[in-house]
């Protein structure tokens, strides 16, 4: 799984700090640069992105069956708003200050090495080495203290930004790239 920046620290906010030690071991936050290109089949029912599928421990875990949509539309990449409640999370309460947030899901049967095709087999690529920030570096002194006030929004903003600018400070010479437009769509994807 992937997401945006706002998505990310989401993510690390209310799944991963909230356990000692994080959930999945997680310690780093990697940035990639990542081309994609949809399926035809998924191009033709208007949408560049499909369902973001979950992934645990590299198994597709839904929502629904991931397979039988894999063989409908190919390997695609997933994608869901915040906004949108689906497949999660499924209340806006549940993200003060992540608006915006975006999840994406890159099945490693579409990934591919160059620019994607848009072949079943061949949706996406990225980019290596990836850009790293530890979670001590963006902690800093403050230890698991940074991550307090987590359903307060201008607290959670001001989380996000520090990321930002830490990725600003650390890596000045990578791309600032804007997030792509999550177009998925229940009704077209699922009918």
């Amino acid at each position: 799984n992937a997401a945006n920046l706002v998505g990310v620290m989401w993510y690390l906010q209310h799944e991963v700090v909230i356990k000692d030690p994080p959930k999945f071991g997680i310690s780093r936050i990697l940035r990639y640069k990542i081309q994609t290109r949809a399926p035809a089949s998924l191009l033709e029912k208007g949408m560049n992105f499909g369902v973001r599928y979950a992934y645990d421990s590299q198994k597709c875990t839904g929502p629904g069956k991931c397979d039988p949509m894999y063989a409908q539309y190919g390997h695609f990449v997933g994608c869901n708003k915040f906004e949108s409640n689906y497949p999660y999370p499924t209340e806006a309460s549940q993200y003060p200050g992540y608006s915006g947030g975006i999840w994406y899901s890159l099945p490693g049967e579409g990934e591919c090495s160059g620019v994607p095709t848009g072949a079943p087999d061949c949706t996406y690529s990225y980019t290596w080495p990836p850009d790293v920030i530890t979670l001590e570096e963006l902690q800093g002194h403050r230890g698991q203290q940074f991550w307090d006030h987590g359903t307060n929004e201008h607290a959670n903003q001001r989380k996000i930004e520090e990321l930002e600018d830490l990725f600003r400070e650390k890596f000045p010479h990578s791309e600032q790239l804007s997030d792509p437009t999550c177009d998925f769509s229940y009704s077209n994807f699922w009918n």
